[in-house]
Parts: C-alpha cells; structure tokens; sequence
C-alpha cells in the first residue's frame, strides 16, 4: 500500500474531512482501477450524471478492494474496510 493512500486513509476526520476523505478515497481507487473517466464525468457533470453501470461497476470495483485488502485475518473490516465499507453505503444509498 503506497504513502498516498494511507494519507488519505488516516487523516483527521471533522464532518466535512470525512467527505473530503471519502471523495479522495473513490478518486484515488478509480484511477488506480483504470476507472479515471468515471471522475471527469462526476467533476463535469456530477455524481447524477453517471449511468446505473457505471455506478454498478464503482460498486464492483470498491467490494472488491474490500475484499483484497479491507480485512483483518479474523475477517473484521480493517480501518481502511470501514472506509470503504463507508463509501459503499453512500453510493448505495444515492442510487
């Protein structure tokens, strides 16, 4: 895991960092997924604007990060599985 990502993990957390934290969070996934399109449409259009598959393919992308890397070996999400865990509720409750 790079230093980048465990900035972005581990910062402070007021109400609005937790938003900054959970939108660097996606960003940062989707680029390292090969999934940087999604962010232009969202930055030009907004989060509205994307498709019910390319919010399926998000959701796809951050489960499987979940799975890879968001649990303990008792497989308890992790610190960085709670955060995604997070950002998987938020997608699921806009849709």
């Amino acid at each position: 895991m790079d230093i980048y990502f465990k900035r972005i993990i581990y910062t402070v957390r007021g109400e609005k960092a937790v938003k900054a934290v959970q939108k660097n969070l996606l960003y940062y996934v989707l680029e390292r997924h090969k999934r940087g399109h999604y962010i232009e449409i969202i930055e030009r259009q907004g989060e509205d604007a994307l498709d019910s598959e390319a919010v399926e393919d998000i959701l796809d992308v951050l489960s499987s990060l979940f799975m890879e890397i968001g649990l303990k070996l008792n497989d308890e999400p992790n610190q960085i599985g709670l955060d995604l865990e997070d950002l998987i509720d938020i997608i699921n409750d806009a849709e």
